[in-house]
């Protein structure tokens, strides 16, 4: 009884916290005017994915090993929990059911409050629920790493903003490389809000606010298509995240 009543408590907390995230990010995305009002509403939802998911990954897994038992320090890096992958997977998908819950239900009342097609509504969908395993997976090898929830976390966040901010990060490479044509593509790849882009046929960087501040507009570039292989590049990382914290595991069950 007292798991149903943390895990519904939890459930509550994780959907509320989003909520009232979405707001000010979405305020702030469509006052820099980076697409129609549905698009920054994705943008938002995007944003709140890949910033609270790798948390609550990195809170399972450390919280899982506080609740084996372990009292010391070297009993905690020692991760006999680790019998398999499975297990691994099984902790990062239970981790994100709150936030996954907060995913299908915003998209749902945008569907419902908006006329945002439902094709379209069902891609974003998919779309946020690979962000969410693999921003998860990349939070939980963070956390193995560091050995805490926090700095696993933050370190999960900080690769997110290099991903999204790439395109600035353009600028300072262009002072030692004259030909940055062949960086478009894997910023166009790997970066998460371009799913949006490629969802809904926009293009953020001939943003008025972007157009000057990024060189990209200066190359001929392309996004990514169909639309998916953004997904699927995210599924790469997290896969590989999700592959690093299961050897990590396993190389200190074994040192021990």
């Amino acid at each position: 009884m007292s798991n149903r009543n943390n895990f519904l408590k939890t459930l509550a907390i994780w959907l509320i916290i989003p909520s009232f995230l979405l707001l000010p990010i979405y305020q702030l995305l469509a006052r820099a005017k980076l697409g129609l009002p549905i698009e920054c509403l994705f943008m938002a939802q995007v944003f709140i994915v890949l910033f609270v998911s790798p948390y609550l990954a990195a809170r399972a897994i450390r919280s899982d090993f506080l609740s084996t038992g372990a009292t010391s320090t070297s009993s905690l890096l020692t991760l006999s929990s680790f019998p398999s992958g499975g297990w691994l997977l099984r902790l990062l998908v239970l981790s994100q059911i709150p936030l996954l819950c907060w995913v299908f239900l915003s998209t749902g009342v945008a569907l419902l409050v908006t006329d945002v097609p439902f094709v379209k509504a069902l891609q974003m969908l998919v779309i946020l629920g690979i962000y969410n395993l693999s921003a998860g997976a990349v939070g939980m090898c963070s956390a193995q790493v560091f050995r805490d929830a926090f700095f696993g976390a933050e370190f999960a966040t900080f690769l997110w903003c290099v991903l999204i901010g790439s395109a600035f990060l353009l600028n300072p490479l262009g002072r030692y490389v004259n030909n940055l044509q062949p960086f478009i593509p894997p910023v166009l790849h790997l970066n998460p809000l371009i799913a949006v882009c490629c969802i809904f046929g926009s293009d953020i960087f001939r943003n008025p606010l972007l157009y000057e501040l990024t060189p990209v507009p200066s190359y001929d570039y392309r996004y990514p298509n169909p639309w998916y292989f953004v997904g699927v590049w995210q599924i790469v990382i997290g896969a590989c995240c999700s592959l690093g914290a299961w050897q990590i595991g396993r190389s200190r069950k074994y040192a021990v």
